[in-house]
C-alpha cells in the first residue's frame, strides 16, 4: 500500500467544512425531514453519502467504497452535532465526527 493510501489528504478541519457545506448545499433539503434522525458519513472529497440507522452502519457503507478514508459524520435534522475524532495508526481506518 502506498504512502499517499495511508494518510489523510484533507486536515480535520477540511473534512468539517467540506462535510457541513456538502450536507447543506446536496443533502439538507432531500435528508430532512424524512431521515431525521439517521446518520449520514459522507466521504468529502467525492460527495458520496451513506445514510443508515447508526453512525456505525453509515461508517461501516462509507469505508466498504473508502476504506483508507476519513468521513464526515452527522446525525440528519439535529442541530446538535456528535463530538469524536480519533486518529490512530495510518494503516487503520481513522473517522471524524461532528
Amino acid at each position: 500500500m502506498s504512502e499517499e493510501n495511508l494518510a489523510p489528504q484533507l486536515s480535520p478541519e477540511e473534512i468539517i467544512k467540506m462535510g457541513e457545506e456538502i450536507y447543506e448545499k446536496n443533502l439538507k433539503d432531500k435528508l430532512e425531514p424524512q431521515m431525521a434522525g439517521k446518520f449520514v458519513a459522507i466521504e468529502v472529497e467525492s460527495g458520496k453519502d451513506y445514510v443508515e440507522n447508526t453512525k456505525e452502519e453509515a461508517l461501516d457503507g462509507a469505508k466498504k467504497d473508502f476504506p483508507n478514508k476519513i468521513f464526515f459524520v452527522r446525525r440528519i435534522g439535529e442541530l446538535e452535532r456528535i463530538s469524536s475524532l480519533r486518529f490512530s495508526d495510518p494503516a487503520t481506518q481513522d473517522w471524524l465526527y461532528l
